[in-house]
């Protein structure tokens, strides 16, 4: 009966170390992309702030690993347009609001912020059927901080280094919008009365004119919330303020890259920073038009000029020429390449007496009158 027991014994013993050895063989098999998974080189210093209206999150190194991890393949799209496709393994910032009960779907926009200040703002069409993720591996590398996600999208709201999330509701984007521009100025005719800065673009060296000094001379005000700038190819960027008026704009190129123009940058700043072929810059009631040509009716629209009986066109010179909104949609900015200045002119409008006609020559600004 001892003997038995002990036989018995024996193979319970035998089968629990094999249970044993079976188990350590699993985990040593899978530790390897459970590693990849849980992103484990995320710096110890990492951290994540998410704020917003009713809502303020802060996640540290330990808290995000500890984040369902979710791994996944999908597109990103360069800044030349090539695509290619990724593999992606994080945790989904959709579902952490979710949590926190932030529904993404009432965020009119996120900018995405990096350590060394760079912001990228995501309106809500860039994110509207995709959730976001906040990424701490790629191509089965692990990142030492985090990085935005937003698959099948561009590659500048893939944000490295990402250090904060800012939530902008719709009620808060929706009292920005309805805030009107009242004075508009055009930059090509306005900064022949600045001193440029010589600047190296790329090993080339342009003439450029600091957005500080700009707002400083021409300006209602200096910018104090986040700044809009659109390309010509209707990309828009919103920045914050203390990078806008760091930065600056040249309406000269490296030879081969006059496509380019104009362009924001600085010597600092890295390539995806940078705003080609700039359009239109909106900061609050200020607005300031890049271009060579335009109708006025589009500038008004593009830039969001508040609605008035008459309108002061100002040359660079100080003449005042005052114009009825009648004649607006008739309105149109050229470059007048003979004499090389900006001017505006409404042909088939019937201005009477008025001295001029309603044409304006080194035209500087567009102000609502009153």
């Amino acid at each position: 009966m001892k003997k038995g027991l002990l036989f018995a014994s024996l193979i319970l013993v035998v089968l629990f170390l094999l249970a044993g050895c079976n188990k350590a063989d699993v985990n040593v098999a899978a530790s390897p992309s459970a590693t990849q998974a849980s992103g484990s080189a995320l710096a110890s210093d990492a951290v994540l702030e998410i704020e917003g209206e009713g809502v303020s999150i802060t996640l540290t190194s330990a808290q995000m690993l500890a984040r369902n991890q979710e791994t996944f393949k999908c597109t990103n799209i360069d800044s030349s347009g090539n695509v290619s496709e990724v593999t992606v393994t994080g945790f989904s910032l959709t579902d952490l609001l979710a949590e926190n009960g932030v529904d993404l779907a009432e965020i009119a926009s996120m900018n995405l912020v990096a350590s060394d200040g760079y912001v990228m703002s995501a309106p809500a069409e860039i994110y509207a059927d995709t959730e976001v993720y906040i990424m701490l591996n790629r191509d089965g590398e692990d990142l030492e901080y985090p990085r935005s996600c937003i698959p099948e999208q561009r590659s500048m709201y893939w944000v490295k280094n990402l250090l904060k999330v800012e939530l902008v509701s719709g009620e808060a984007a929706a009292a920005r919008e309805n805030v009107s521009v009242k004075k508009i100025t055009v930059f090509r005719e306005a900064v022949t009365l600045l001193e440029p800065d010589s600047l190296n673009n790329r090993g080339y060296d342009v003439e450029a004119y600091s957005l500080r000094a700009y707002f400083e001379e021409y300006g209602k005000e200096i910018p104090a919330a986040p700044v809009t700038m659109t390309a010509l190819d209707g990309f828009t960027k919103t920045e914050t303020p203390e990078i806008f008026l760091a930065n600056y704009v040249t309406l000269e190129a490296e030879p081969g890259e006059e496509d380019d123009l104009p362009l924001y940058f600085s010597e600092d700043i890295s390539d995806g920073m940078r705003v080609k072929q700039l359009e239109a810059v909106v900061s609050y009631e200020d607005a300031v038009y890049f271009g060579s040509g335009i109708s006025i009716p589009d500038l008004f629209e593009l830039v969001g000029m508040e609605d008035a009986e008459s309108y002061n066109f100002i040359a660079s010179d100080g003449f005042v020429s005052e114009i009825p909104a009648d004649a607006i949609p008739f309105g149109v900015i050229y470059t007048d390449e003979a004499k090389g200045y900006i001017r505006a002119k409404f042909e088939g409008y019937d201005f009477g007496d008025t001295p001029g006609g309603g044409k304006v020559k080194y035209l500087t600004a567009i102000e609502v009158n009153g």
